[in-house]
């Protein structure tokens, strides 16, 4: 029996599933009376934060990259940073994707190249749309070619585009562009010139642009401004919806989905050498460049133009998803193409401060790891946001020497026919539409999630092999979540400072519960509170952005379990006074998550885990979060299965018990 619970009149009553997000989750640590082992606490109070510290970040902060000091270091931090970026964007452990084999057709015989329609299925279901430009005339098959990806940017209809007949003059004017053709579509123009430098290219369309309509540009790129979310029903749920984020599903995980399955096909094409395939593109398509280098490591290079910055991170929803830059930046993430040779591009935008702030520090770890000379910058301050003809020069120089094409340079490009969207377009009587709309996108994620959790859900008939597989894989997720409180270590004010002693011993036994009523004041207390919003309410703070999308939040700061995590990390560490003793943590519900996020975390100072419960064993606080402003909400958890899955972590280090009636 705890009489101390049994007389908190101001906490609600119990559900047979209670719900955290409705309750007070400030926090504290009364001694648990009695002895355990040989241990006790001893006269003192813990301490914590009485106000808030740092404010949230949001995609308009600093973003600097620190340098370790040696190969080794980076080699670890490079591991953990691509871990984590692969959950943030669902792709760890990649769901299993259609094969990769594209429906090619449609072939345009041009001046030096050809033009093919290209649709591949990426997720079962859901369709890349490209077009693909090879050398013409061509050599004999047996003759394998380089390869480049082109993301394009948010510039209107994307593969489609037409820049407005006002503006190509002042393109000419300025140098900016050589030709009106290339003026009207920049991306076409650097699809013909790769391929007339016998490159194989292949221009694929972001979610929501040209042909890729199943998910529409407002629901990809203006949720929150032009639409609100749907509903969850019992055929799915949307994108941005707590169910999604919780699985890791995102607009930006779905499109780099895309990339993935569209760098397999190329691999697979018989003219395409499958070594020297690499990626460029601008703005949100160079997002998407450096995202695929870090991601993936059998990319040849990179070459994300006039994005990568220690500013602005990427402004859209197709460009942030929850984890993603937490304790991280653009400037580490496009890092994560080293060794493999990387090039940059600025502009008089939020690049236009790289050459003095972000690609000195890149060429400090370009030498750290042996390659000094394999990234490069290519400024262009004179230019507005831009992948002109200035620009695409100092790409079609930097494939000509990622290949070895021996051209001379500098290469430039000359005219071409302009082939117009209904000419481009893939889809005809014979390859129509595929589904689309918001059903569409609700039975894809349910789809989607059934993948995730039949790659992690133990399962009755599991070999021991694949059993072992799916253990490893969701303590290595649910490592990576909780490692985020790093960042909160020592955050909290006085850093929860001790003020007594723990008695002689190997065990430490506290009991966590919830912060009494006045007057009912535990004898040793510690507020657990959240470093950068202070006392929890039930709803969380977000950072002010005109689009409700967790990722805006979530995409720059742990969520406030994690956030807490850090401060109880530092005061249990404080409590021990230096002292070689552990803690035995004695929870109810309430506190469960929290709790067992720190024994994973801290393995060597937390012994065991005693769960007073009366919840069935698949209890999941997580499952039942319905905003993102609750302050359970953990992005990604779900896809490591939860509350349940994190136990699982623990082993026998975890014992349930009957929890005391009210």
């Amino acid at each position: 029996m705890n009489p101390l619970v049994d007389r908190l009149p101001n906490l609600p009553p119990r559900s047979p599933i209670p719900i955290p997000s409705r309750r007070r989750v400030l926090l504290a640590l009364p001694l648990a009376l009695g002895l355990i082992g040989s241990a006790w606490l001893t006269g003192g109070t813990l301490a914590a934060a009485a106000e808030p510290t740092p404010a949230l970040k949001d995609l308009d902060g600093h973003f600097p990259f620190n340098v370790p000091v040696s190969a080794e270091d980076w080699a670890d931090r490079a591991d953990a940073v691509r871990l984590q970026t692969r959950i943030a964007l669902g792709v760890h452990p990649l769901p299993k994707l259609a094969a990769p084999v594209a429906t090619i057709h449609g072939r345009r015989e041009m001046d030096g190249y050809t033009i093919e329609k290209v649709i591949l299925e990426s997720l079962p279901g859901h369709f890349v749309t490209a077009s693909l430009y090879r050398p013409f005339p061509a050599d004999p098959i047996d003759q394998r070619r380089p390869a480049v990806m082109y993301a394009h940017g948010h510039w209107n209809d994307g593969r489609f585009y037409e820049t407005p007949a006002g503006d190509v003059p002042r393109l000419l004017a300025s140098g900016g562009e050589r030709f009106e053709n290339a003026a009207i579509n920049h991306m076409q123009a650097a699809c013909v010139q790769l391929a007339r430098m016998g490159v194989i290219a292949l221009q694929y369309d972001m979610i929501g642009y040209a042909d890729s309509q199943q998910i529409s540009f407002d629901r990809a790129h203006r949720y929150g401004i032009n639409d609100s979310n749907p509903a969850v029903t019992d055929a799915g749920w949307p994108l941005f919806s707590t169910l999604a984020e919780g699985y890791g599903q995102s607009v930006m995980g779905l499109q780099t989905i895309n990339t993935l399955q569209a760098f397999e096909m190329l691999r697979n094409l018989p003219d395409v050498d499958p070594a020297k395939i690499a990626i460029t593109g601008a703005s949100g398509g160079g997002t998407q460049s450096f995202i695929a280098t870090a991601v993936d490591t059998r990319f040849a290079g990179s070459l994300p133009a006039v994005m990568v910055s220690t500013r602005m991170q990427g402004g859209c929803t197709c460009e942030n998803a929850c984890g993603l830059r937490v304790a991280t930046g653009n400037i580490e993430l496009a890092a994560l193409t080293a060794p493999r040779p990387l090039g940059m591009t600025t502009a008089n935008d939020w690049t236009v401060g790289m050459p003095e702030d972000g690609f000195p520090e890149l060429k400090r770890l370009y030498a750290l790891v042996g390659k000094p000379d394999a990234v490069q910058l290519f400024p262009g301050a004179h230019f507005p946001h831009n992948y002109n003809h200035v620009a695409r020069v100092a790409m079609y120089g930097w494939v000509n020497q990622l290949f070895g094409l021996g051209l001379k340079e500098p290469i430039l490009e000359r005219d071409f026919e302009l082939v117009r969207t209904d000419q481009l377009t893939v889809w005809d009587a014979a390859h129509p539409k595929p589904a689309s709309g918001i059903e569409y996108e609700r039975s894809l994620n349910r789809s989607w999630a059934e993948q995730i959790d039949a790659a992690m859900r133990p399962a009755a008939d599991d070999s021991a092999e694949v059993a072992k597989q799916k253990q490893d894989r969701i303590a290595e997720g649910w490592r990576s979540l909780t490692a985020w409180s790093e960042s909160y270590r020592g955050l909290a004010e006085g850093n929860a400072k001790w003020s007594g002693r723990p008695a002689g011993g190997s065990v430490i036994a506290v009991r966590l519960t919830a912060v009494p009523s006045v007057g009912q004041s535990p004898q040793f207390a510690l507020s657990v509170r959240d470093p950068l919003a202070g006392e929890l309410t039930d709803l969380a703070p977000l950072v002010k952005n005109p689009r409700p999308a967790a990722a805006y939040t979530y995409g720059y700061n742990a969520p406030p379990v994690i956030r807490r995590l850090g401060v109880l990390l530092d005061a249990l560490t404080a409590a021990r006074s230096g002292r070689d003793v552990k803690y035995k943590l004695i929870v109810g519900d309430d506190q469960i998550l929290l709790v067992a996020a720190a024994a994973l975390q801290w393995p060597e100072g937390i012994a065991s885990i005693e769960w007073a419960t009366e919840a069935p064993a698949d209890f999941d606080p997580l499952r039942q979060v319905e905003s993102i402003r609750d302050p359970q909400f953990i992005p990604s958890a779900l896809r490591f299965q939860g509350l349940p899955g994190l136990l699982a972590t623990l082993g026998d280090r975890v014992t349930r018990v009957a929890a005391p009636r009210p």
